[in-house]
């Protein structure tokens, strides 16, 4: 049977813990989880425990505290040895999770604690507004892959949302703001289905916005989708592949967009090692530090739950007060008034600064063509002495 479907593509096989799904042991637990990434995650790494240990997942729930850590950390020793940190630390997270949902207990020593290590902390940049921009605009050549590039890169800019969210949006979500006219601030409301990860911080909704450049850049990509496709459902995805004839409920991969980050980064000369999509919500956040803003309402953008009681004072549902204050962040593709004020005033004071260079090269060269000419005085008159002395001489000895 040939593995390529119809229209070319490969098809993609079993995953390799397909057999655990069969276990109500798994399928229960696995359940608990609504991220799509997350399941996939720790199905993989549960499956690897039990492939290691050679043991079923009933099998494994019947040992012994002691015993249960011993099987987990052989496997987690094998991580470490490689230094892979995460990896190990994944392992022990997904087994703690698998038998506490069971009520079963696992004890982890405290030499077996595994620290987490920021290794990008170290080496990553946070692209500035005028870097986004033109990571945007990185791809001269006019075409489709251009037009949803711009539109991912500025969204993801001007909206601080996580990637997997933004792939989540779907075309209801913005259609009545955009058609038939762009209506800015352009309003998001993340639910728990859009961003999954609102969930672990007690996070019903959150709502963020576009400003006119990034919402101009979606709308440009939708009129190019449509333009291909017809017309579009509130239901499809906004961001789908270009490169493969997909089905509009297919979204977009987020290593795909991870992709195309740090393609746009190095196009305009940046390590590309040190840019990827978190970076860009980070550039988010320093605009927004920016800003006037008060710090509930920053965090509220973020998605994030404000800490204590301050969470039972914040007005979430008075979006009006949110837009406005998130409207006097400047994510703008230009200069503000008194940026190029400044600039103004360096550039002249550069100019000044060049002036005075000049002028003293010019004295100094006037110096030193004079000192030149008195040198040439003085060997002028020594050469004199010496034609004086010499026929001085030559009359003594004719005499």
């Amino acid at each position: 049977m040939s593995s390529r479907a119809v229209d070319g593509l490969f098809v993609s096989g079993p995953k390799c813990y397909q057999g655990l799904l069969a276990d109500p042991l798994v399928n229960d637990w696995i359940g608990v989880y609504r991220s799509p990434n997350t399941r996939d995650d720790y199905l993989r790494w549960l499956n690897l425990i039990c492939v290691r240990s050679k043991l079923s997942p009933g099998k494994l729930l019947g040992l012994g505290p002691d015993e249960a850590r011993r099987v987990v950390m052989s496997v987690v020793g094998e991580y470490l040895k490689r230094d892979k940190v995460i990896a190990a630390r994944q392992v022990q997270t997904v087994a703690k999770s698998f038998f506490e949902y069971h009520d079963r207990v696992i004890r982890f020593k405290r030499v077996d604690r595994i620290r987490r290590v920021r290794k990008k902390i170290a080496y990553e940049v946070v692209p500035s507004r005028e870097q986004i921009y033109r990571m945007a605009d990185a791809f001269k050549k006019q075409g489709k892959m251009r037009i949803r590039n711009k539109a991912i890169i500025l969204c993801l800019f001007q909206s601080g949302v996580r990637v997997h969210c933004l792939l989540n949006w779907r075309v209801g979500m913005v259609r009545e703001q955009l058609y038939p006219e762009i209506k800015v601030p352009v309003c998001l409301k993340i639910t728990n289905q859009v961003d999954t990860k609102l969930s672990s911080y007690g996070l019903s909704y959150y709502c963020t916005f576009l400003q006119v450049e990034a919402a101009q850049a979606l709308r440009d990509y939708l009129d190019h989708r449509v333009s291909l496709e017809g017309e579009l459902r509130d239901d499809d995805f906004i961001f789908k592949s270009i490169f493969q004839k997909r089905a509009r409920n297919e979204r977009m991969g987020e290593v795909r967009v991870l992709r195309v980050v740090k393609n746009s980064a190095r196009r305009i000369g940046m390590d590309p090692r040190c840019v990827w999509t978190h970076t860009i919500r980070k550039s988010f956040r320093k605009v927004l530090n920016a800003s006037p803003i008060d710090e509930d309402t920053k965090e509220a953008l973020m998605g994030h739950r404000l800490p204590g009681s301050r969470e039972n004072y914040f007005d979430s549902h008075d979006l009006d007060e949110i837009a406005r204050k998130y409207m006097t962040a400047d994510f703008s593709a230009a200069k503000k008034t008194e940026d190029l004020q400044k600039d103004l005033e360096a550039s002249k004071a550069e100019i000044e600064r060049l002036r005075v260079d000049l002028a003293l090269a010019h004295s100094g060269r006037r110096m030193l063509e004079e000192e030149l000419a008195s040198q040439a005085r003085t060997l002028t008159e020594l050469r004199e002495e010496m034609r004086r002395i010499a026929r001085d001489l030559k009359s003594l000895k004719e005499s």
